[in-house]
């Protein structure tokens, strides 16, 4: 029982209530330096995690750890509140010490996330610190990942702004016939565009690639009804 009281006055209030204004002040300023990276190009290569637009993925997981210490800091209150039995205490202690592990797992995560920003190791394997700390690093990505699903729901694709009453007044201009030696640079840039393309599908989920199917097919049916 005195074991549990020291561990009860150790995750006191004081020490969850610095832990969320740590967290919630960093994951404010992480959010206004990326407002202004916002115009940067995508991550290229194997993302860091799922979590986008990337600039947004450190935010991310100290809002996070701002939940996990807030919630430390409720079961901390009604530890030194109620003053319960051995076992009450008990299953307290044991999860104001879960809340305290993963506060720390997604602090950890958001100074990883900024190490590789600044750092510009985007789009390599998750390994921020240590190499032996690296399949960790991936359960803290996934779950963080799992957890902000429903908090991020960014476009896959940018959207086509189609102004088609303005399209209608402009003239085509006769595209001048090339020579052999022409033809060759925008056949190199084509074929460089096609594999560039191929690279970005080969990234993509299922379930992004049947949306980029349909944006497609709702491209090509404009075209046809607007030529």
């Amino acid at each position: 029982m005195e074991i549990l009281v020291r561990l009860g006055s150790l995750l006191s209030p004081s020490f969850f209530a610095v832990l969320a204004g740590f967290s919630l002040t960093a994951a404010a300023l992480l959010f206004v330096a990326g407002k202004r990276n916002i115009a940067e190009p995508q991550v290229t290569g194997a993302k860091l995690s799922e979590l986008e637009p990337p600039e947004y993925r450190g935010t991310g997981y100290l809002v996070l750890a701002f939940g996990w210490s807030i919630l430390g800091l409720i079961l901390s209150f009604v530890f030194g509140a109620i003053g319960a039995g051995f076992f009450g205490s008990l299953i307290l202690v044991i999860l104001s010490l879960l809340c305290l592990v993963f506060t720390l797992c997604f602090l950890y995560a958001g100074g990883g996330t900024l190490l590789h920003a600044v750092r510009g190791q985007r789009g390599e394997f998750v390994c921020w610190f240590f190499l032996p700390m690296r399949y960790i690093d991936i359960l803290i990505v996934r779950f963080g990942d799992l957890l902000t699903a429903g908090l991020f729901r960014p476009s896959w694709y940018p959207r086509i702004a189609a102004k088609i009453g303005l399209a209608k007044g402009v003239k085509e201009t006769p595209i001048p016939l090339m020579s052999g030696s022409g033809k060759a640079k925008p056949d190199r840039e084509m074929e460089r565009l096609h594999r560039m393309l191929a690279e970005y599908e080969a990234q993509l989920t299922p379930e992004q690639r049947e949306k980029l199917t349909e944006e497609r097919r709702i491209v090509e049916k404009l075209r046809s009804m607007y030529p």
